[in-house]
């Protein structure tokens, strides 16, 4: 074996066309990247790549003005010389000489040949054919012929053993056979490779599952979390459909996510559909969102329908039982005022439209007439409670419009400007319009006439007072009580005046200094004498005869209106904070009544009679919100008789004792402790209403609730295992992992399947509300609500 060091393995000698020099760079490439078994390179003392260089004109010639020099260098330094061999070959002077040049430095036997193309007689050169002593011998040659070149290259790869076999004194088939074992190894090695990496891989994909799972999991959990919190807050906002919403999808999916169970949900949807609600105080049972911020409101004569008037420049008329929407008006175009519009009776609405013309509507909303102006647009209306007359004015005429008649019987007109104030007296067969002239210096004090005009538009009477401002007018018998305002520069006052309207005359009137007159009313018993007015935050009761002031109260936030009790010597007034104060004239005292209203929102601006209940603006707020003594359908009577639920505490004198056995924290604080029936589990409440649950045999702390509120007394379990516990005001219900889940008012007993409830002084009963009851009734509402479908 010649172990002479050669630069080049091999040079490669082919003709420099199509197929020819694409085997010549398949095979030099082949070549170079080609790697003796393992035992075949130890056994030869081979250390590196069986074939380190490949010599191939066309890329190692370098660009000399003399090829042949190179060329003749190239052969001289390889050891091996392999031939391209095809019918074009023998036509190439270039190859031929570099064949015979490698055979007189090598010798024949170190020259192969690679058949591309044609027959071996019309492909393989002389100079391969015949030995140094010109005897004809066969050449070692790999037959590569195909079809096209991809079944050229595939027999390239499998051929080329062939030529390196000769090439280190090795057999040809035992190469082969070599070859094929390693390939056979290196697919099962690269199959153990694959499956080790798909076995890592799943390991890997299940953990990252694990993780990705628990890591969604928690995500959900703390959005089922969020979504309770968010229902306690939309429902302490009075937001009822938004939290009953929120704490149902708490409990179900959330963008397509299904949501873990939380027990924080579950009291939350309980809350929100107040399930246990027995109707005792005013609550929010719904509310109606407009496009603008809520400005003004009106009710008809029986409360049944209302229309407010948002800053979207629209007016909504609605049903104030449901508060499904009748109809919308656009009044875009025209100035709008609490005076522009007006309900007729119970049956007709009328408003200022926005071509400055008057819309009159019925109940359903569909137009049943319109009044085109004459030549101004119309500045205020007013309809009378029996649905027979509407009045409007322009700016110096008052139109008297006869809706059977549908015409106009009268047209009143005055030099002077009228104001928007247009009142009916109570039997609605008087007219109280103000008119005043215009003055535009502030320093200048304002008069205003009061007109008393009958129906068929004959001026009664009339009546000048320094005043320019009217808040408001109610009538007793004959007499006119009159709120007026002035104001000079930056000082006003209120002003209060009785006028007999028949026989025009003042009887009296009554100034107060420094107060704006917002709301008049009238104490509606027919054995009462008095009136209330009111400025901002205080109420002044006077004396119908003389205008003395019988008592004056302060409810320390603004007065957003009046009421009187028909058949009760009390006033109610509702406050901008929520608050909902009883005056009552029999005992002389201003209360808040507790309990009896529920308004959560801190800020209100109006608030007006609904056919129920009573129906409130927030102030900067695009909702009006219903609230009712909502009764409970689902309650029924029961003829029974109980005693007042006992006091379930133990002795004081255990107290002690009882904490220190248990180490109770925040000893100074504990106020009840208490067992359930079998003392198997011990309650603690605190001063700051929190509840410790602890376990009666190992001592252990089972839960801590905050802020529960006042206990004392063990209801039992129901057929769930859920605990029951409270005081006759409020009780709570306990899931089995002593988490709260339900909150019931006025409960006196706990029955298998149904609790007792206490309401005015009689008692009723009403099923357990389980998870499935309560996502089923939150399905039934929000179906009515149109919400469903949008979880």
């Amino acid at each position: 074996m010649d172990n002479r060091n050669y630069k080049y393995d091999a040079f490669i000698s082919y003709r420099h066309c199509e197929l020819d020099k694409f085997v010549a760079e398949n095979l030099h490439r082949l070549l170079e990247t080609y790697n003796l078994p393992k035992e075949i390179k130890k056994k030869l003392n081979i250390k590196n790549k069986a074939f380190e260089r490949v010599f191939r004109d066309q890329e190692e010639l370098p660009l000399t003005s003399n090829l042949e020099d190179p060329i003749i260098s190239a052969l001289k330094e390889s050891k091996y010389l392999i031939v391209i061999c095809s019918p074009r070959l023998n036509k190439s002077l270039w190859c031929k000489k570099e064949i015979e040049t490698f055979k007189k430095l090598r010798g024949r036997k170190n020259i192969f040949c690679v058949l591309v193309e044609g027959e071996p007689k019309d492909s393989f050169p002389n100079e391969v054919l015949h030995d140094e002593d010109g005897n004809l011998i066969e050449p070692l040659a790999a037959d590569v012929r195909g079809k096209d070149k991809k079944e050229v290259l595939k027999k390239l790869k499998e051929e080329k053993l062939r030529l390196i076999a000769p090439m280190y004194n090795l057999d040809y088939d035992d190469l082969r056979q070599r070859h094929k074992l390693r390939k056979q190894k290196r697919t099962i090695n690269t199959l153990i490779i694959v499956l080790i990496s798909l076995f890592l891989f799943t390991i890997y994909s299940l953990a990252m599952f694990i993780k990705i799972n628990t890591q969604q999991n928690i995500l959900a959990l703390h959005q089922a979390l969020s979504l309770a919190s968010n229902s306690q807050d939309y429902l302490s906002k009075d937001r009822v459909s938004d939290a009953v919403k929120t704490s149902y999808q708490a409990l179900t999916e959330f963008e397509d996510v299904e949501m873990p169970y939380t027990h924080e949900a579950e009291y939350a949807l309980s809350e929100s559909l107040g399930i246990y609600d027995i109707g005792s105080s005013y609550k929010a049972i719904s509310e109606l969102q407009t496009n603008g911020i809520v400005d003004y409101i009106k009710n008809s004569d029986n409360n049944k329908i209302i229309a407010i008037y948002d800053e979207s420049d629209e007016i909504t008329l609605f049903e104030s039982k449901t508060l499904n929407i009748i109809k919308k008006y656009n009044v875009k175009d025209t100035y709008t005022s609490e005076y522009s519009f007006s309900f007729i009776g119970n049956d007709l609405f009328s408003f200022i439209n926005d071509k400055g013309n008057i819309s009159i509507v019925n109940i359903k909303g569909d137009l049943v007439k319109e009044i085109e102006k004459v030549k101004y647009s119309y500045l205020s209306l007013k309809g009378d409670s029996k649905g027979e007359y509407l009045l409007y004015t322009d700016s110096n005429n008052l139109y008297i419009y006869n809706i059977k008649e549908d015409k106009i019987i009268n047209v009143i007109n005055t030099k002077e400007k009228y104001l928007k104030n247009i009142y009916f007296n109570e039997e609605n067969n008087y007219i109280f319009a103000f008119t005043q002239e215009e003055n535009f210096d502030i320093n200048k004090e304002d008069y205003t006439t009061i007109h008393v005009i009958s129906l068929d538009g004959k001026e009664l009477n009339s009546v000048k007072l320094n005043a320019g401002y009217v808040s408001g007018v109610i009538t007793k018998e004959n007499n006119a009580f009159f709120l007026l305002n002035r104001s000079i520069s930056n000082k006003y006052n209120m002003l209060v005046v009785n006028y007999d309207y028949i026989n025009g005359s003042i009887k009296w009137n009554k100034s107060f200094e420094n107060n704006w007159g917002s709301f008049i009313t009238k104490s509606y018993p027919s054995n009462t004498n008095d009136i209330a007015v009111v400025n901002y935050d205080n109420v002044y009761v006077l004396n119908c005869d003389n205008g003395d002031i019988i008592e004056s109260f302060n409810t320390n936030s603004e007065v957003i209106n009046i009421y009187s009790y028909l058949n009760k010597e009390v006033y109610l007034v509702f406050l901008s904070n929520g608050s909902v104060n009883f005056i009552n004239m029999q005992y002389k005292n201003n209360v808040e009544y507790k309990g009896k209203f529920e308004l959560n929102i801190k800020d209100y601006i109006k608030v007006a009679q609904s056919e129920n209940g009573f129906i409130l603006i927030p102030k900067n707020d695009n909702r009006i919100v219903l609230y009712e003594e909502k009764y409970n359908p689902n309650m029924v009577k029961e003829d029974i008789k109980l005693d007042y639920i006992a006091d379930d505490s133990i002795p004081l004198k255990d107290y002690e004792i009882v904490k220190e056995e248990y180490k109770i924290q925040n000893k100074s604080l504990v106020e009840k402790i208490f067992y359930d029936t079998d003392k198997e589990i011990m309650f603690v409440n605190y001063s700051n209403n929190d509840v410790s649950i602890y376990d009666v045999k190992s001592k252990k702390l089972l839960n801590k609730i905050n802020n529960l509120g006042k206990v004392y007394h063990y209801f039992g379990k129901d057929s769930d295992n859920r605990i029951y516990i409270g005081e006759l005001s409020d009780s709570y219900i306990l899931d089995k992992n002593y988490n709260k889940v339900g909150h019931i008012k006025s409960l006196c007993k706990l029955e298998k399947d149904k609790v007792i409830i206490l309401y005015n002084d009689e008692y009723y009963s009403l099923k357990i509300y389980k998870l499935k009851d309560l996502l089923k009734e939150a399905e039934l509402y929000l179906n009515n609500l149109g919400l469903l479908d949008e979880n």
